[in-house]
């Protein structure tokens, strides 16, 4: 069977009768001619793609390039300094210094502006500043491309009245102002220690050298007779040829060792006394060869020495510096006044409100007329915390950047609980219920408007002071763990909080400090504590171990040991020398709960 015309492989065959041949060639030679002519178009789109791209380049190298030439102009003075910049202790930044780097986000030039403002800013005077600088938005709205990059991020907020700010205390802030290089990098690698000078081959060797030569090193590459002459040469004294090898023993076992064909005898470099024993020839030719020998292995370790001692020195120097920080942070967290304070019916329109010293566990309500003291009440605090609390001391024309302001609503708006899409809603009530145990930490708010309405100042008197109670024991927990608990249903998660200051002291640090001294501490495991005693409940106990989601104790000598969860825990003491009756909680004894009796709150 011929194999001339069958088709080839994946290639189909179809029948084509004479007479329609020229018509079908003419069909193929239109569609080369086609395929030709696209190629050709193709060709020149991507050439003229090609040409675009690299104006496109050159455009962008022009732009970066005009925004470092006005980024600093020749012989420019800084700018005066602002209240945000003032109090971070940085200079003022400029927008085009920082675009001018080319690694700026949208995002962190919007912090910029603002640290460079010094204060808030509208959204529009955000773009309108970087579009001065120079800063365009691919989507050629610059304010709408603002406001996707925020999207809620932290360290800017705003505010009721449409404004943008910046929180001062903020760690995503500082972590922005390094990325963008407003704050000091970190200190440069120290030089390396200064080498020791090198002895001449004259001089004999220390006992530094001795040490550095031989400490724990194999020695097998050099001989008995040059190890017991850097013995002699380092020692200065007459010795045995045991006594060396048994002071070369004590340097190091890897090592050729005193043997019958390896003596001192045959060798030039050693006088043999009439008493036996061995001193170094002073004029020996192999004298100056020995110490140099010597020399090179310990001359590396005496600099790694040197460096490792100067590093010794580096770290207890920073020690120090850090213990002493750490003791002035202590100082000023000790000292600072700090309230809590609650307001209603809204944080931006306050009516009535309720403050909590928490330094003199105090409360005073503001109803009526007493509302035009509350300014006045709240300005010698340093720590202010609160629901919206910025939003509040904007409404009574206070400066919530000269002190550290804590806003207690919940760093998540929302958490999805499913891949349906099903939502949970994240509301302060959840929250504190959550984290304090307290069943209604906050008041309806139909009757606190009713109790306004009706100018039932009693009532209202008490709904404050339950809810500002609830927000202390919120706080309290935030601080002493560093976050909150989001407890519902089948989730239990913690959501992290900026709470503390430097110097107070977290839970971990109590209970590391407890357990290696052994000292006993109070423990309020549960519920929040409550107000009037909050040491009621307290189990005193000895802490044991510490892992990572608990803690095991022992409540007396002798006594069973058990865990308790670490974010069970509400308040940690160590234990006062000389306690009353209610500072231990007996087996089955009841507390006061997480609320007076007298409070609406009631603990779950």
């Amino acid at each position: 069977m011929s194999l001339v015309g069958m088709p080839t492989p994946h290639r189909a065959c179809i029948p084509v009768a004479r007479s329609n041949l020229p018509r079908l060639q003419s069909a193929i030679r239109l569609a080369s001619c086609g395929r030709l002519r696209a190629h050709a178009e193709v060709e020149a789109t991507n050439h003229e793609d090609h040409e675009n791209r690299e104006e496109t380049r050159a455009r962008s190298e022009r732009s970066r390039a005009m925004l470092r030439a006005v980024a600093r102009p020749e012989g420019a003075m800084n700018p005066p300094q602002n209240r945000y910049c003032e109090r971070l202790g940085i200079a003022v930044p400029r927008v085009e210094d920082v675009a001018a780097q080319g690694t700026a986000k949208l995002f962190h030039l919007m912090i910029v502006a603002l640290l460079e403002r010094g204060g808030p800013m509208t959204l529009d005077e955000i773009a309108e500043r970087l579009e001065s600088a120079g800063v365009l938005a691919e989507t050629g709205d610059l304010a709408h491309s603002l406001k996707k990059a925020w999207h809620g991020m932290a360290p800017v907020y705003r505010d009721a009245t449409g404004h943008f700010g910046l929180d001062l205390d903020a760690l995503a802030l500082h972590v922005v102002m390094r990325a963008t290089g407003l704050l000091a990098t970190r200190a440069a690698p120290p030089p390396p220690a200064p080498a020791p000078p090198a002895p001449g081959d004259d001089v004999p060797l220390s006992a530094e050298e001795l040490d550095a030569a031989f400490r724990d090193r194999y020695m097998t590459s050099l001989s008995w007779v040059r190890q017991a002459a850097a013995v002699l040469d380092a020692r200065q004294e007459a010795m045995t040829a045991q006594q060396i090898e048994s002071l070369l023993a004590a340097l190091t076992k890897h090592r050729t060792t005193l043997g019958e064909r390896n003596g001192p005898e045959n060798s030039d470099l050693f006088v043999l006394g009439a008493d036996g024993r061995l001193t170094l020839a002073p004029r020996a030719p192999g004298l100056a060869l020995m110490r140099r020998a010597i020399r090179k292995l310990s001359r590396p370790e005496l600099i790694r020495r040197a460096e490792r001692a100067a590093c010794t020195a580096r770290i207890a120097a920073r020690r120090a510096e850090l213990d002493a920080e750490a003791r002035r942070d202590a100082e000023i967290a000790r000292r600072a006044r700090r309230a809590v304070v609650r307001v209603v019916p809204f944080p931006e329109e306050p009516q009535a409100a309720a403050v909590l010293d928490v330094g003199q566990r105090s409360i005073r309500t503001f109803l009526g007329r007493d509302m035009a003291e509350l300014a006045g009440a709240l300005e010698r605090f340093d720590v202010i915390a609160g629901l919206h609390i910025r939003d509040t001391l904007l409404a009574l024309g206070l400066d919530a950047d000269r002190r550290r302001v804590v806003d207690l609503r919940p760093p998540k708006k929302s958490r999805r609980l499913n891949r349906a899409g099903r939502i949970l809603e994240i509301t302060p009530e959840l929250l504190i219920a959550g984290t304090t145990g307290i069943s209604r930490p906050l008041g309806d708010p139909e009757k606190v408007a009713s109790y306004l309405a009706e100018g039932d100042h009693a009532k209202l008197a008490r709904r404050l002071e339950s809810d500002v109670k609830a927000l202390h024991a919120f706080y309290q927990y935030g601080v002493l763990h560093g976050f909150v608990r989001l407890r519902w249903g089948f989730i239990d998660e913690v959501l992290s909080t900026e709470w503390a200051l430097p110097g107070d002291v977290s839970l971990y640090q109590q209970l590391k400090s407890a357990s290696e001294t052994g000292a006993a501490v109070d423990l309020v495991v549960g519920a929040a504590p409550g107000w009037a005693d909050p040491w009621s409940r307290a189990r005193r106990v000895r802490v044991l171990d510490i892992c990572s989601n608990g803690v095991l104790v022992a409540e007396g000598e002798g006594r069973a040991t058990f865990a308790i969860a670490r974010d069970e825990i509400q308040a940690v003491r160590l234990a006062p020398e000389h306690t009353g009756p209610s500072a231990r909680r007996a087996e089955g004894a009841e507390g006061d709960g997480a609320a007076d009796a007298e409070d609406p709150a009631q603990v779950s």
